[in-house]
């Protein structure tokens, strides 16, 4: 069985994490977070198949990687903002403003997605997997992250 330094859910919830981002256009029309740190991200299309399908070659590369931080780098260097600062964004209160979109339950993922990439890092197999499972049940704001990909990857077969 081939084994991968990074395993391909994590590469998928990371692209899942900076899909979601791409909203954060919303909050530069209330003045809550800089267009130098997410200008890019908030260049993805607003359609989320087009949004998928940009992301897509971005996951090969990050697919390929020798760990999870170059994994996360192919992001960060594409769009200019880390993980991190996903985190810092989906925390900001003014998500509150326009309902549907980012905020504290993205905030979540982000982070949870950020402590998988430290448990790969650990090469901790258990807590991998666990924290996978945990990521795939987390809700958003529509439903669950295994259910939101399943759609995005739905739409790419």
């Amino acid at each position: 069985m081939e084994t991968h330094a990074v395993p391909p859910e994590f590469v998928e919830f990371i692209a899942l994490v900076y899909h979601e981002g791409r909203n954060v256009g919303r909050l530069f029309r209330l003045n809550a977070a800089s267009k130098k740190t997410f200008g890019e991200l908030a260049a993805l299309p607003p359609e989320s198949e087009k949004a998928w399908d940009r992301l897509i070659g971005l996951q090969k590369k990050a697919a390929a990687a020798a760990s999870a931080a170059e994994a996360q780098a192919a992001f960060h260097e594409s769009f200019g903002c880390s993980m991190a600062d996903l985190v810092t964004l989906f925390g900001h209160e003014a998500w509150h403003r326009v309902p549907g979109y980012g905020g504290p339950r993205w905030a979540a993922i982000a982070k949870s997605v950020a402590a998988l990439a430290e448990a790969i890092e650990k090469k901790d197999e258990a807590e991998v997997s666990r924290q996978i499972g945990e990521i795939l049940a987390m809700r958003h704001n529509t439903g669950t992250v295994r259910d939101k990909l399943a759609k995005l990857k739905a739409l790419h077969r």
